[in-house]
């Protein structure tokens, strides 16, 4: 009587056992199951990714390749004409005739050049004059005689005197330079543009300081300011020069000089 209950009591027991065991195992493997799928399907979709990635990389690559490169704007060359050139060992002695257009003007190194923007003297050779112009630079070489060019063999014509004269003024020999002293306009010193005999036969001596041109009163800036201005059109001029703390009164006259 005591077997047959005993068996009704433990059979059920052992076979709840057995279920819970069964199904934790069922649990377990369901679990690595999920994490093997997500690990299959995470590697799939990183491939396309990755191709996609490569192609764009690959196209952005080749457009850089195949970009034009700018074409930057040539510097026009310069108009202008090398008329004459006085060469010395002492660049600054050195100076050139230049003409553009109808403006004919003597230069020395680091001179601007006349009817241009940014366009300085750099050099002075023997047989041409290097001009940077928009941080190029440009060889302007001497203008050449009729009679060298070849063709007509007949004997150059000779200037008229009158039409050299008519070109000149008081810049192409003498230069004027503002002389402060304390921040006081005492005038104007007076030099010699270039080595011309023109300035030694004028009358007057370098460190002279002009106190009057004209009757104009040089020490007041804004009355100087109108011979400083027509100074390259003036071919005349009467001065008053402060030499030793002594006046002295000096004509200028290029065409007679």
């Amino acid at each position: 009587m005591r077997m047959p209950l005993y068996s009704r009591l433990v059979a059920p027991c052992i076979l709840f056992i057995l279920l819970i065991i069964g199904g934790q195992q069922g649990y377990v493997a369901y679990k690595g199951y999920k994490k093997v799928a997500k690990t299959i399907a995470d590697a799939t979709d990183a491939k396309p990714a990755a191709a996609g990635q490569d192609a764009s990389s690959f196209s952005l690559f080749s457009a850089a390749e195949s970009a034009t490169p700018a074409v930057t704007d040539a510097v026009a060359p310069l108009n202008a004409e090398v008329e004459g050139i006085v060469r010395s060992d002492e660049p600054w002695r050195s100076f050139a005739v230049i003409k553009t257009g109808a403006q004919q003007q003597s230069y020395r190194e680091g001179e601007a050049l006349a009817g241009y923007d940014d366009a300085w003297i750099d050099e002075i050779n023997a047989d041409g004059v290097v001009v940077n112009y928009r941080g190029v630079s440009q060889v302007l070489a001497l203008s050449k005689p009729d009679y060298f060019k070849g063709g007509d063999t007949s004997p150059p014509e000779k200037p008229r005197a009158d039409t050299r004269l008519a070109q000149l003024n008081l810049n192409d020999y003498f230069v004027l330079k503002p002389l402060r002293e304390q921040g006081r306009l005492e005038g104007y010193l007076i030099n010699p543009r270039n080595t011309s005999a023109v300035f030694a036969r004028s009358g007057v001596e370098q460190g002279d300081v002009v106190v009057k041109v004209n009757a104009v009163d040089m020490t007041q800036a804004a009355q100087a300011h109108s011979i400083i201005t027509s100074w390259s059109k003036m071919k005349t001029a009467e001065l008053v020069v402060r030499r030793h703390n002594r006046l002295k009164n000096i004509r200028l006259d290029v065409l007679a000089n």
